[in-house]
């Protein structure tokens, strides 16, 4: 853990809650359908691009001072916001990492949010992953993991996180796909709608 200032992160778990709260408020006013023209909508892409770079400058500040929010100083919800706030920016993920890795070697932090930030920075330099997290679409009803670095050292790794392994997560990918023509449409529920 970075030497810590007492009072610069005492308040660490709220700081990153309430920057997660902003961020979602605004991202949940997005209409990602609307015409390009639609004013509204372009204030608010403004106000949230706004949010997102005091965010990332907030929570590298607090990185540098006080490390990776810790699950037994700072609450596990500290953390889940701070992984919320880092996995839309390559350079704050960059800089997150290695704060991640030595609280999840502590075991103050979450193994899968590790390994979903490293492949993501990965699959960004277009590098293989370590931990087959980040997947792609082959086709209207396939997805795959993005490529691996070495299938059965990734398998190892994921046990190592406590993640499933690749064949059940590539199984519940593709159970999400619910395209007409795809074979797991028939294993998919019905749609219900409240009157």
């Amino acid at each position: 853990m970075q030497t810590q200032d007492a009072a610069a992160c005492a308040g660490y778990g709220e700081d990153v809650q309430a920057m997660l709260e902003a961020d979602q408020a605004l991202r949940g006013r997005q209409d990602y359908l609307a015409a390009p023209e639609d004013g509204g909508q372009t204030r608010r892409g403004a106000q949230l691009a706004l949010v997102e770079r005091s965010n990332a400058i907030r929570l590298e500040t607090l990185l540098a001072r006080c490390g990776w929010p810790l699950r037994s100083v700072h609450g596990a919800g500290a953390g889940k916001a701070a992984w919320q706030l880092v996995r839309h920016d390559l350079a704050l993920q960059q800089a997150a990492a290695p704060h991640l890795e030595r609280a999840v070697a502590a075991g103050e932090a979450d193994g899968p949010a590790l390994a979903q930030l490293l492949d993501r920075i990965a699959v960004a330099r277009g590098e293989p992953q370590r931990y087959g997290t980040q997947m792609r679409q082959l086709d209207a009803c396939r997805w795959t993991p993005q490529p691996l670095d070495d299938r059965a050292r990734v398998e190892e790794r994921r046990r190592q996180l406590g993640l499933p392994g690749l064949e059940e997560q590539e199984k519940q990918a593709n159970l999400m796909v619910i395209h007409e023509g795809c074979e797991n449409q028939a294993a998919m529920p019905p749609l219900r709608f409240n009157k």
